[in-house]
């Protein structure tokens, strides 16, 4: 803890001597107006929707299974009311 309170003591003190510097990315690589023209927030809200639906199938679907696998669960457990206790001992 000690170590970790030198250390942002240490930042905090050397934070005001930095400055920004500016650079000029446009003059080192030129914009590429293919890029710019793309509509990334609608990109974006197609995948999201698409992997929320494709969740929900996903889940419906396991749910659908964890139903069915209870169901022949309970079918063994009736069947299994003869006298056996289910470790393959009869009472």
């Amino acid at each position: 803890m000690v170590s970790l309170g030198v250390v942002v003591f240490l930042v905090a003190r050397t934070l005001p001597r930095i400055k920004e510097t500016k650079t000029d990315a446009n003059v080192a690589y030129p914009k590429n107006n293919w890029w710019d023209s793309l509509p990334l927030e609608k990109i974006d809200a197609v995948i999201n929707s698409f992997s929320e639906k494709t969740l929900r199938k996903i889940k419906l679907i396991l749910m659908k299974t964890d139903n069915m696998v209870s169901k022949q669960l309970n079918k063994f457990k009736k069947n299994d009311d003869n006298g056996n206790n289910g470790n393959g001992l009869v009472n």
